[in-house]
């Protein structure tokens, strides 16, 4: 049903004339194959690209070595010329990210395709699949940048309607596709090889972007979609079976609705290989720690070879499959032997990364046009070194710009008279994205690139009636970035590496302590741990203690917002205002009023005071320009990782 045999784009891509592919369905034309005759089929991967393209940070308009597509084209070169049985995949995640994705999303009378979907068509990719982070800009531009892909996109559990199984959904774009190849086996013999790819994504999608989802996308259980569709694949012919899974590593053991199931997923019997993604991370590798059913060392899933190939164009992800005649089964072949590893990009030129140099240029170019105009002004440094571990100037622009908009939003309406707060968070705070991952801007002009920079993901505003509780618990779960300190302790580790920063909002408009002796009342998914326990300590608003019954607004963003109403132990918050506004425009319109960040961000929040007790931070290079910020804790250089974090000892 959803088949497709890509052999003319396969000969394109990789040198093959079309006339050597004629006749493969004749088997006079196929030589009998030895008893021990193999063959090798490497499978190439990327993931997570977020638009990463060319070695240039436009957040930082300057070239940059390090990532990118452009610079592990040459990686993906290599790998296809050492193995000419050969497959390119991207796992998902490569149309948002950053300013050239921003602009391309701000443009809608372009007429050119979507760059990240010409760097695939130029480079040959075979097929690829969904990640979350491909429906921010909504359902439409999603449709319209893949209408010029020259590959088939694949996803088994990603839907337009549930049907009464798995097997009866109509999914968003096909589940799986089947890609007959011609490959040579080691005695030179050619066979004609039936590849299968299917793909999948995280279930939350649905919650994750609700706004532009709610009522056009349904998403299936990985593993349900997973168990319905692959029998199906294999039924159809398929000799080996690819997955595709925009997911994380993670138990062995499923678990409904799992959003990290590549180890889950490995396990079943169909599955001869796994490309896993969405964590950023790498794999193999020592950032996976070791668990049942997944071998970081050698790359195994539940005895599956697997890749997590990074993010941004950090890495490229390569299995090499043997595979032998097959005397079982529905396939012809059989998986005999695999191997995996990663290859990390380089700065020397290739021919491949020209082509796409070539290709992408204009849109380079118009991106860096759009990402220099003038938006507005700031009298301060704006930047996210330690926007965790103490108020932020970067953070307070972003609340009070989301705080103003919803103030003329809701005017008139029975809503205008409630106390009003707009919660931010640091997009850019280091963690998997690096020791540049930071914000910095100077003093003087805001651009729009540094809006992107400032906020990093293209969500929008959404205000919720929450009570005086319903705060608290907000700001309990923004601590569980932290770890509990023992009073008088040396040198503790102050974040959990485990816990995206991203998760971390502040509520400049409140003001409140954390107390870090305590437990984490919330686990980094939102779930409660312990109903007893509380770090946010002294709450208040303008000088009051906050009523627990008490009814205020919190200006919010559509991804924080579903997320709330998926925890809600009871009915979901009440949403106020959800009128589509992105948070790029609500800035720039802020900006563009003359507003600007406070000449110093409101000391509204700080930690416990613990005499005796040191902790240890990782921050940007760049930080020790910023030190005034946190002069209350005393910090101190401490050292340099090879990564290039900086370390300081903070007193607390």
């Amino acid at each position: 049903m959803f088949e497709v045999s890509n052999v003319a784009a396969f000969s394109v891509a990789h040198g093959v004339a079309d006339d050597s592919l004629a006749d493969l369905g004749n088997p006079r034309t196929v030589a009998p194959t030895p008893p021990q005759a193999e063959i090798a089929l490497r499978l190439i991967a990327t993931s997570d690209l977020h638009a990463c393209l060319m070695p240039y940070d436009y957040c930082a308009n300057r070239a940059t070595d390090g990532h990118g597509l452009g610079q592990i084209a040459r990686q993906i070169a290599a790998a296809r010329a050492e193995a000419p049985n050969s497959l390119l995949f991207d796992n998902g995640d490569f149309l948002q990210g950053n300013p050239l994705a921003d602009y391309v999303a701000d443009s809608p009378r372009r007429r050119r395709p979507h760059p990240v979907i010409t760097a695939f068509n130029t480079l040959g990719y075979d097929a690829a699949t969904l990640g979350n982070h491909e429906f921010n800009y909504g359902l439409p531009f999603l449709t319209s940048a893949l209408a010029a892909a020259r590959f088939p996109v694949v996803s088994a559990n990603i839907t337009t309607r549930l049907g009464k199984s798995p097997a009866r959904d109509t999914t968003f774009v096909p589940p799986y596709t089947i890609l007959t190849r011609r490959v040579v086996d080691s005695a030179g013999h050619p066979h004609r090889l039936r590849i299968g790819v299917i793909g999948f994504a995280p279930p939350q999608i649905e919650v994750w972007d609700r706004d532009h989802l709610a009522g056009r996308i349904r998403m299936r259980d990985i593993l349900a979609a997973a168990r319905a569709w692959l029998p199906r694949l294999k039924a159809q012919g398929a000799d080996v079976i690819v997955a595709l899974a925009h997911s994380g590593i993670g138990p062995a053991e499923p678990e409904e609705g799992m959003e990290n199931a590549a180890t889950a997923l490995a396990a079943l019997p169909e599955i001869d290989a796994v490309i896993a993604g969405h964590c950023h991370l790498a794999f193999p590798g020592p950032g996976i720690p070791e668990a049942p059913g997944v071998d970081p060392r050698l790359g195994r899933l539940a005895g599956k070879p697997a890749v997590m190939p990074g993010h941004s164009g950090s890495h490229v992800g390569i299995i090499d499959l043997t595979l032998a005649r097959s005397h079982q089964g529905l396939g012809r072949w059989t998986v005999r032997s695999h191997s995996t590893r990663l290859g990390t990009p380089t700065p020397e030129p290739a021919l491949a990364s020209r082509l796409l140099h070539r290709a992408i240029a204009p849109d380079h170019r118009a991106a860096l046009a759009w990402s220099r105009r003038v938006v507005g002004e700031t009298p301060v440094p704006l930047h996210t070194h330690f926007a965790t571990i103490a108020p932020s100037a970067a953070i307070s622009l972003i609340a009070a710009a989301k705080e103003a908009h919803a103030r003329a939003a809701l005017r008139g309406t029975e809503w205008e008279h409630l106390p009003l707060l707009a919660s931010a968070a640091p997009f850019r705070s280091g963690g998997r994205g690096g020791a540049s991952n930071f914000t910095d801007i100077s003093a003087g002009p805001l651009r729009m690139r540094n809006l992107s920079d400032l906020y990093v993901f293209p969500n929008t505003l959404v205000a919720l009636a929450l009570t005086g509780a319903n705060l608290a618990d907000w700001l309990e779960k923004s601590a569980a970035l932290f770890h509990q300190i023992t009073p008088g302790s040396q040198d503790a580790v102050l974040h959990d590496v485990a816990v995206p920063s991203v998760t971390f909002e502040v509520i400049p408009g409140l003001d409140y302590a954390i107390d870090l002796s305590q437990p984490a009342r919330f686990d980094a998914d939102g779930r409660l741990l312990d109903p007893n326990a509380g770090r946010i300590v002294g709450l208040s608003h303008q000088g009051q203690p906050v009523d627990p019954a008490a009814r205020y607004v919190l200006v919010t963003n559509n991804h924080r917002a579903s997320r709330a109403a998926a925890e809600a132990a009871g009915p979901p918050p009440k949403v106020v205002l959800a009128n589509g506004s992105r948070s790029h425009g609500v800035l720039r319109d802020f900006l563009g009023r003359g507003s600007h960040a406070e000449t110093a961000p409101r000391r509204n929040w700080h930690f416990l005071p613990m005499p005796g007790t040191t902790v240890t931070v990782s921050t940007g290079p760049a930080a020790e320009a910023h030190l005034a910020d946190i002069a209350c804790y005393r910090p101190r250089f401490i050292g340099q990782t090879a990564a290039g974090f900086a370390h300081y000892r903070l007193h607390l």
